[in-house]
């Protein structure tokens, strides 16, 4: 009788954790460090130069912002009018020749001792046309939710490989192509595609490595291919830094992307994928080449008289919601089609599925928001850029350490709690303690890029198997809503500078008091059906928190041990 190809068996012999999937972890982290540099650019491409209007018969191509007769050509605190002139036909620029009545103006000149030019200066995204601004951040969002269903969707069908191909191709040409924009519309068009690109990029060379690494290490891989992500965002600033020219620093952030098509040679394929397809060959020859390489070799019996017609369950992960299938237990065969409407027929699940909705959309806003707000807290734009990024370091170690110590409900709402507060509180702190203001805003980074870990794994534990997908699709759906808006909220600084951090950190706090609510997952039995989710948690009152459960904290300890052995 023939048997399944079983590549966790395979991986067991190999090594789940050897130097071949040590090498293509490495090659993912490599990707995590490109994709995510264009997500965060906007902060200098789309910076928002001081400017004033152009002083007709005064200034010409080689004035500046600060001219003498600024001071009573243009009202103090005005951007948008300059003041009439006495006599229409001189051309004097002293004070006696303007008036106190003011008109609009049509041109603009800008302040270029920071930044040579943003897409705000080339396009005059200017007074009646400064709400286009934000846009290019909303659209590069709305890229990313295309990217996630179509380029997950063809990697699943296609392969790894091509929808690293793709991703490239999106990233890199609407980059650069983004930069030769004649025009604003040209450009949005472009961020979008290189919005699918990006994620797309990071989904499918996530999914490729925790392919080639055995389940004990796939939480670890989830966590620590995040620390090259984070370092990719931290390098936009550190070049902008050097290149003060936004379409230059578009093309250093996004062209480096075309060196990884040097993966369609130097990255294999998924040995799980290829199993799926029914291509046995392709498949043992990866495998052979990683047994050569990790210095064993594999027992002929595991590759042998396999049966090409495999299961559902021999471990290939959606790239479609790749998070979510690290603590994929699914051993269903076909199941019928599911929809998330059946997520709210039922009062359990559907208090738990919208707020777990919610806190999606919420860590989203908040995550891009703070990133897009970093410009607006004054103090060096790129000290205060580059710490914002690298602060969620620490909180993906912290995630990591604490998740299964304190629970997932538990941990989950303290990160939102600590982050809301801080950030609320920032709002309330007067400018001139600025390191203030940049500290609690660092506090809010580092909770919110916590949360956003923990969701992951919570989410993935709150809806059952058979809805797990539909559950975690719907909400990052509502996550990039929140992505799409969070460039609006980080543009109501110019209203009101710390407004931005305010709507922050009340959203946050809402958040993080609604998740006291769901119930404690860790350590307990993943629910298989909507039933079984609708009872789960009955037992438990709405302050347990695991953390506080002597028996669960000791039975979770003996657990970590148990696996370590």
């Amino acid at each position: 009788m023939s048997k399944e190809l079983n590549y966790d068996d395979i991986l067991d012999v190999i090594g789940p954790m050897g130097k071949y999937s040590v090498m293509v972890l490495i090659l993912s982290c490599l990707t995590a460090f490109m994709s995510p540099m264009s997500t965060v650019e906007d902060v200098f491409v789309g910076h928002i130069n001081p400017y004033r209007c152009v002083v007709p018969n005064c200034d010409n191509n080689s004035t500046q912002y600060n001219e003498t007769f600024v001071q009573w050509a243009i009202p103090e605190g005005e951007q948008c009018v300059v003041n009439m002139r006495k006599n229409n036909e001189t051309d004097q620029c002293e004070e006696d020749a303007f008036t106190n009545r003011t008109t609009t103006c049509s041109e603009w000149v800008y302040d270029t001792s920071m930044f040579t030019s943003t897409t705000v200066t080339d396009f005059d995204l200017t007074c009646e046309k400064a709400w286009l601004g934000p846009l290019a951040g909303s659209m590069y969002m709305v890229g990313m939710l295309l990217g996630a269903i179509t380029i997950g969707d063809l990697a699943d069908r296609f392969g790894r490989k091509m929808g690293i191909l793709v991703s490239v191709i999106l990233l890199g040409g609407g980059g650069v192509l983004s930069a030769c924009s004649p025009n604003y519309i040209m450009f949005l068009i472009m961020r979008l595609f290189t919005g699918a690109g990006g994620v797309g990029l990071f989904q499918v060379t996530f999914v490729l490595a925790v392919e080639f690494i055995g389940a004990k290490w796939r939480t670890f891989c989830g966590i620590i291919i995040e620390v090259p992500f984070a370092l990719g965002e931290a390098m936009t600033g550190v070049l902008a830094i050097f290149i003060r020219e936004w379409r230059w620093l578009q093309v250093a952030v996004t062209a480096p992307a075309f060196l990884l098509i040097a993966y369609m040679w130097i990255m294999p394929e998924s040995v799980r994928w290829l199993v799926s397809q029914g291509r046995k060959d392709d498949a043992i020859k990866i495998i052979k080449k990683a047994a050569k390489v990790n210095g064993v070799e594999v027992p002929k019996h595991l590759l042998e008289d396999t049966n090409m017609e495999i299961s559902t369950i021999d471990g290939t992960i959606s790239v479609a919601s790749s998070k979510a299938e690290l603590v994929k237990d699914d051993k269903s065969g076909n199941k019928p089609s599911k929809t998330v409407l059946d997520l709210l027929k039922t009062p359990n699940m559907r208090n738990r599925s919208l707020n777990m909705f919610y806190c999606w959309a919420v860590c989203t806003l908040v995550y891009y928001g703070l990133s897009s707000n970093s410009g607006n807290l004054g103090g060096n734009i790129f000290i205060n850029f580059i710490a914002t990024m690298l602060i969620e370091i620490p909180s993906y170690v912290f995630s990591y350490l604490v998740l299964d110590r304190m629970g997932r409900k538990g941990t989950l709402s303290f990160v939102l709690l600590l982050g809301g507060v801080a950030c609320f509180v920032s709002g309330f702190i007067p400018e001139d303690i600025g390191w203030l203001i940049v500290t609690l805003s660092l506090v809010g980074k580092f909770g919110i890029a916590a949360a956003f870990a923990i969701v992951y794994v919570y989410s993935a534990e709150i809806f059952p198997t058979e809805y797990r997908s539909v559950g975690i699709g719907a909400c990052s759906m509502c996550a990039r809503v929140g992505g799409i808006l969070a460039p609006f909220i980080a543009s109501l600084a110019v209203t009101y500078k710390p407004l931005p951090l305010i709507v922050f950190g009340v959203l946050s706090i809402i958040s993080g008091s609604l998740i006291v609510f769901l119930p404690e997952t860790v350590g307990s039995e993943l629910p298989q059906t909507l039933q079984e989710s609708e009872d789960f948690g009955k037992d438990q009152p709405i302050w347990y928190f695991s953390c506080c459960d002597r028996r669960n904290q000791s039975s979770t300890e003996e657990s970590g041990t148990a696996e370590n052995l």
